[in-house]
């Protein structure tokens, strides 16, 4: 899909005739524009939004709605769809979608649309061979480049969510940002015996998981490109690579991460396109998605980084991945062992 930005509208118009009324599929005597039809619209409306950008063989397909049906439409009058974009997550595509007729809203609520490519989603199931275990929900890592805990981190989720069967949803953050709306806990500002401590574990992290760890010479070094960047590289399904690439070139080898000449190298290295990378860092999408993931990171209770979400569990810090896979594989027992208890 080419380049997508979030508030795009798309609108869908109808008359609705006889064969949308609720009598017309099976509830007799309700004269009204069905739930379904509506439905209908409303995926119309978002599918319209964004088709004008799809590659040869892409589409979207409905993988969610929430919707209230507030008031009634009658047939023979015009029904307006509406569906905005909102948020982008890799291949998810988040819109608000509402319905109206004669000024009224008769329908709102949230639509998810996944991209696809068609030759792949059409194609049959191989032959004789038993089906994937389901997928668990994923694993949502919020993060900052500022933070040595999140390059620990980093480096970490990917395997821990490959033995879970989870996918990563990697949500770049301005961590600055949220420490100070929410006056939250700044480390190097602490007493010295607190600091002095607090560098040592970070050396004894690294040496035991193989790193070499040093600050900056000019840290800290502005985040925002690499930030932007690295939710360029979610959306193509290169995050882990891209991310732990940037953390390394930052916290092991010096490198400054804010120039646009090493970011772009680090982004062909992860297996992106250069233009593509150098474009994305000054894309308003891709700002205002690193804004997006700092004020949800907030109104979800996050107080620093790096910090998890597993099955609506908050974990916090790269100490706690441990227990993040632990609970996580419990539940999974959960589901599949009704008599096991879950883990709380």
């Amino acid at each position: 899909m080419r380049s997508v930005v979030v508030g795009r509208m798309g609108l869908h118009q109808v008359v609705p005739g006889p064969e949308s009324t609720a009598a017309a599929i099976g509830n007799d005597g309700v004269q009204v524009v069905s739930s379904p039809y509506l439905v209908g619209m409303l995926e119309e409306a978002s599918h319209r939004a964004v088709r004008d950008l799809f590659e040869c063989g892409e589409a979207t397909v409905g993988t969610r709605i929430d919707v209230s049906h507030l008031a009634p439409a009658l047939p023979g009058r015009e029904v307006s769809a509406q569906a905005q974009l909102q948020e982008i997550q890799g291949r998810r595509l988040a819109f608000a979608v509402s319905a109206h007729q004669d000024g009224r809203v008769i329908m709102r609520g949230v639509h998810e649309r996944a991209l696809v490519q068609l030759d792949r989603f059409l194609a049959p199931a191989p032959p004789d061979k038993a089906p994937m275990a389901a997928q668990e929900s994923p694993i949502e890592f919020f993060f900052d480049y500022h933070s040595p805990w999140c390059y620990f981190a980093a480096l970490r989720i990917g395997a821990i969510a490959r033995r879970l069967n989870r996918e990563v949803i990697w949500r770049p953050m301005h961590l600055a940002r949220l420490i100070e709306r929410i006056d939250g806990r700044r480390p190097l500002e602490a007493n010295a015996a607190f600091v002095r401590w607090f560098k040592a574990d970070m050396q004894l992290w690294a040496r035991q998981l193989g790193l070499e760890l040093r600050y900056h010479p000019a840290f800290p070094l502005r985040p925002v490109r690499a930030l932007r960047a690295t939710v360029f590289a979610a959306q193509h399904g290169r995050a882990e690579s891209f991310v732990s690439a940037v953390m390394r070139a930052y916290w092991s080898e010096s490198r400054d991460i804010s120039d646009l000449d090493q970011l772009t190298t680090l982004g062909v290295a992860a297996g992106l396109d250069a233009r593509a990378v150098r474009d994305s860092i000054d894309d308003p999408m891709f700002k205002k998605q690193v804004e997006t993931n700092t004020q949800e990171a907030q109104d979800r209770g996050v107080f620093g980084a790096p910090s998890f979400f597993c099955d609506d569990q908050l974990f916090w810090g790269n100490d706690r991945l441990d227990q993040l896979e632990a609970f996580a594989s419990c539940n999974a027992n959960s589901k599949s062992s009704p008599e096991n208890e879950r883990f709380t």
